[in-house]
């Protein structure tokens, strides 16, 4: 396109979009007005005598184009002109900077060439006509770059090739390296994968500002015919020992639309979870769940992994490396239940033997009495006066189990302190189904009725409550169910369907008017010839930063009950469901890494959360982290409190070793301690490049856009060096082309008389 309009123009596009268009007539303004008039006056009166003999449409064509051929000859001696502003030679710099990214070791080039092998050839010192050209013109600074730029005295290779692009802090880091001297522009040659820069547009404007356009060169193919990445993998940051850990693993195919692959998934060399997949349409990014556990405390490492078909352009995506902390600890769950029944022995019998669920029970026995297990000896006075009454002391458990006890139990203020329990302090609520249970005891019109996952409102009054119903029904699990931890009773959703089909039925319900819209169902009622829809029998949702479940039955001890001994379906159930409820319960102290995972030459940043034992933020703690590396070495740092959130405070931790980092924080107030907590980070290799990995196009085009240069491909880098030289800095000179000759002129010209001519001969007035 640009040699059509440059054969037609004279000089390219650029040229014309950097310069400016003038006019140097030999005579005053006003005489070309007089001229052009006289001219469009002349054509007219030339053919308005001709009105007799030739049709008015034939008289207007004539007409203009005279006046056509006589305008176009009135710019040729006009004598216009483009002015340009153009570098005096070796008086300004230009900025080579190069890619040096692990992105640029993909091999997508024409004949297989790896892209920093393409831009080894277009900066290879000898026979380069471009810097050759360049080098006249300029005086020519080198810069590799990745996270971060450095100088080069031409293209350098390096031994271990960067994690991380961060075009940002590149273009920063290349200006203040070049100070004040006059820049006529920075070529940059990458693939444009940038995943690091947060304002590129931020300095391209100040690029801009200081009139230093950016010429990027595209290395790469914009897209890829063949390839398959793990584009995320989401999963929690810690679980319990033994806890079942659910992954939610997304794949992003092309050209493998409907093809079967296999996920797998290991810790180091074991093989924890393998399963086959079918892969999305092209382009498209799927969502496949994996259940697993593991029984190692500790910070564990697993490696999610799509098997690569053998035409893959790129291997290296297809990989995933996630570091979860696998804690070995007793997280306290409270258990009220308003009467002596199966599911609350059971229930108890089922955790028992769980080292990492501590339940405590309140049974209430007669009106002011209760009888409690699960304490420690030394903690005899817990639960002394019944169901807490303050903050304080209920925030002490993660998670909360109410059994068939009426709302009337609770005063107004412990019911509201449940509901802040739930979406203040971040735990987790389970109703379970009895007579008490939901709108049956009570709950309509309480601060409880909002947490609840499931609606119990029927209508206006209690008189259009429904009873508990003494029904029998079977367990259905919903789509999303079968594939949640706390349903999974086998690897596969067939053989774990085929596993909840066989346990027998259950007995009573609560009847609700569904789910709420935010929330999630996890099983159905199933009941022999039911019209409509299926009534929920367990459901949870997020309600503030914890969350709540409903399961409206009490008779799970049937899975127990009516099952063969070596049966234990009722104890899984009950672990993972536990488990569950209080996996995202924070304590009143939490450090966390903005990701698990980072590069050497990455800063980690470590931000705690700092709250008193009702955890209400604190803004006037001590915070030290204390960070040890694999090597044993260890290094103490104050986080100091974030002003822009209450009760945040944070630190920057600069790597020095690979492996996992472990972190340690305690927060003090005054000489009373508010907590303490431990987190894990890894330094390691990143695969980060080759994921997003192909040659964004768009980005480079709209830097160069911003900034005021012009994109290029390899292929059209021999007019860079002259484009460059276009620009209006200090070492600038003003440059006229002249545009008088421009064969579009000419053509217009010969075209216009041509034309004229054959109209007059078929008019017989030649």
């Amino acid at each position: 396109m640009d040699t059509i309009f440059e054969f037609f123009f004279k000089y390219r596009p650029l040229l014309f979009e950097k310069g400016k268009l003038a006019f140097q007539p030999p005579w005053p303004s006003y005489v070309t007005w007089i001229l052009a008039g006289s001219a469009l006056v002349g054509a007219y009166l030339l053919y308005h005598k001709t009105k007799a003999v030739v049709p008015i449409p034939w008289r207007v064509g004539l007409a203009g184009l005279r006046g056509l051929s006589l305008l176009v000859l009135l710019v040729i001696f006009l004598q216009p002109v483009l002015i340009l502003y153009t570098v005096t030679p070796q008086k300004s710099f230009v900025a080579v900077a190069y890619d040096v990214t692990k992105s640029m070791e993909i091999r997508d080039g024409a004949e297989g060439q790896s892209r920093i092998e393409i831009e080894k050839h277009l900066l290879r010192p000898v026979g380069n006509p471009m810097l050759e050209e360049l080098g006249k013109k300029f005086k020519v600074r080198h810069f590799r770059f990745s996270n971060s730029a450095d100088k080069s005295s031409g293209f350098e290779d390096v031994a271990r090739h960067g994690n991380a692009t961060n075009l940002e802090r590149t273009l920063g880091q290349i200006v203040a390296e070049l100070g004040t001297v006059p820049v006529s522009g920075i070529v940059l040659i990458t693939d444009g994968a940038d995943n690091r820069s947060k304002d590129l547009s931020g300095i391209a404007a100040q690029l801009r500002a200081r009139r230093i356009p950016v010429y990027p060169v595209g290395i790469g193919s914009p897209d890829f015919s063949r390839d398959m990445e793990i584009a995320r993998v989401s999963m929690p940051k810690k679980v319990l020992k033994d806890a079942m850990i659910e992954a939610d693993v997304a794949i992003r195919a092309t050209g493998y639309a409907g093809r079967r692959a296999k996920l797998v998934v290991k810790e180091r060399d074991r093989l924890v979870q393998s399963q086959e997949i079918t892969l999305g349409s092209n382009g498209e990014v799927k969502t496949y769940k994996v259940n697993f556990s593991s029984d190692t405390a500790g910070p564990r490492i697993f490696n999610f992994r799509v098997e690569p078909f053998q035409d893959e352009v790129i291997a290296e995506n297809n990989d995933q490396d996630v570091l979860i902390r696998v804690e070995d600890e007793q997280p306290r769950i409270l258990y009220c239940e308003g009467e002596p029944r199966w599911i609350y022995a059971f229930l108890r019998r089922a955790v028992q033997e769980d080292k990492n669920l501590r339940l405590l029970t309140l049974l209430r026995q007669a009106q002011g009495k209760f009888y409690r297990q699960g304490l420690d000896e030394n903690s005899t006075s817990t639960l002394e006066k019944g169901f807490p009454t303050d903050k304080g002391e209920l925030y002490t458990f993660k998670g909360l189990i109410l059994g068939s006890v009426e709302a009337t139990f609770f005063t107004f203020d412990q019911l509201r302190m449940i509901s802040d329990f739930v979406s203040q302090r971040g735990g987790g609520l389970l109703m379970l189904g009895g007579k008490n249970s939901f709108a049956q005891g009570g709950y309509v019109n309480t601060p409880l009725e909002d947490v609840l996952p499931v609606n119990i409102r029927f209508g206006q009054g209690n008189s259009s409550i429904p009873p508990y119903e003494d029904v029998e029904y079977k367990l259905r699990l919903t789509s999303y169910g079968a594939l949640h931890p706390v349903m999974r009773l086998a690897l596969t959703e067939d053989e774990n369907r085929k596993r909840w089909e066989t346990l027998p039925p259950l007995v009573g319900l609560n009847p609700t008017s569904g789910a709420k819209p935010g929330a999630t169902v996890l099983a159905q009622v199933a009941l022999s010839g039911a019209r409509g829809q299926n009534p929920v029998l367990l459901a949870f949702q997020r309600f503030g930063r914890g969350k709540a479940m409903a399961l409206t039955t009490g008779s799970t001890w049937n899975w127990r009950m009516q099952v063969d001994s070596r049966n234990t379906t009722h104890e899984v159930f009950w672990k993972q469901m536990l488990r569950w409820l209080v996996s995202d319960a924070p304590d009143p102290v939490t450090i966390e890494t903005e990701k698990h995972s980072y590069s050497l030459e990455e800063a980690v940043v470590l931000t705690a959360e700092v709250t008193d034992n009702t955890f209400v933020h604190q803004n006037n703690a001590r915070v030290k982290a204390d960070v040890k590396s694999p090597s044993g070495e260890t290094v103490s740092l104050p986080l100091n409190w974030d002003v822009s959130r209450e009760g945040y405070y944070s630190a920057i931790f600069r790597p020095r070793e690979e492996g996992i980092h472990e972190v340690s924080v305690e927060a003090l107030q005054g000489a009373k301690s508010l907590g303490k907590a431990k987190a894990n980070f890894r330094i390691a290799e990143s695969t980060a490049e080759f994921h997003n990995a192909a040659l964004n196009v768009g980005l480079l085009k709209r830097l160069a856009e911003e900034t005021g240069g012009h994109y290029y491909s390899p292929r059209d880098v021999r007019t860079l060096p002259e484009d460059i030289s276009y620009v209006d800095n200090g070492s600038s000179r003003i440059e006229e082309k002249d545009l008088w000759d421009m064969p579009l002129l000419y053509l217009l010209l010969v075209g216009s008389i041509s034309a004229e001519w054959v109209l007059r001969k078929r008019k017989g007035l030649a």
